[in-house]
């Protein structure tokens, strides 16, 4: 169960045995249902999860829509990140588009891992990094790329996520309408 988490870690950083000790020490495995909500809008972020399998999304609610802001998939870490950070109530929810299998962290855990291990600062500190690169190159996207663009950077990035995750939130995730997803999927199969 910890296996993929070492080895992200090992990609990024060296550890030794008494740095992998503290995975299975500060990680609970968990196993979640598609449809599962693991934290929910106005409510304080519990925990941070590292995806060994399945697909997870970060949604919040608007005028009775739904839209998607995150779609995470194994190897990656999700939560309402703000919530998590920061201790005040979550404006979205996280939500198994499938059945996961994932690794949890509560805030206070992960605080106590990073002062216990410099390089489990390290990795924090990167992953972090990654993530801001991440989020800035994706706001970037969905102001210079077209939809079309958009879809096709997933479909090149990431394929598995169009095979796994229902189209009417990769539409979303992406800024617009199943119906205008369609129509792109019709022109690039034609």
């Amino acid at each position: 169960m910890y296996t993929k988490l070492l080895e992200l870690v090992a990609e990024i950083i060296t550890i030794d045995d008494s740095d992998a000790i503290l995975v299975e020490r500060f990680f609970e495995p968990v196993s979640c249902g598609k449809g599962e909500i693991l934290e929910k809008e106005n409510k304080i972020a519990q925990y941070l999860y590292f995806i060994n399998s399945g697909f997870i999304r970060a949604f919040y609610n608007k005028n009775g829509d739904q839209m998607t802001t995150h779609i995470n998939c194994p190897s990656g870490f999700i939560t309402s990140f703000n919530s998590f950070v920061t201790g005040i109530p979550a404006v979205d929810n996280i939500e198994c588009l499938t059945a996961c299998e994932v690794l949890r962290i509560t805030k206070n855990d992960l605080d106590t891992l990073c002062h216990k291990s410099q390089k489990w600062a390290d990795f924090a500190r990167i992953i972090y990094e990654k993530s801001l690169i991440y989020n800035e190159q994706r706001t970037n996207d969905i102001i210079a790329l077209s939809a079309e663009k958009r879809y096709l950077k997933i479909l090149n990035d990431n394929p598995a996520m169009i095979q796994n995750v229902p189209l009417q939130y990769i539409a979303s995730f992406i800024g617009i309408k199943p119906e205008s997803l369609s129509r792109i999927r019709k022109q690039i199969i034609s």
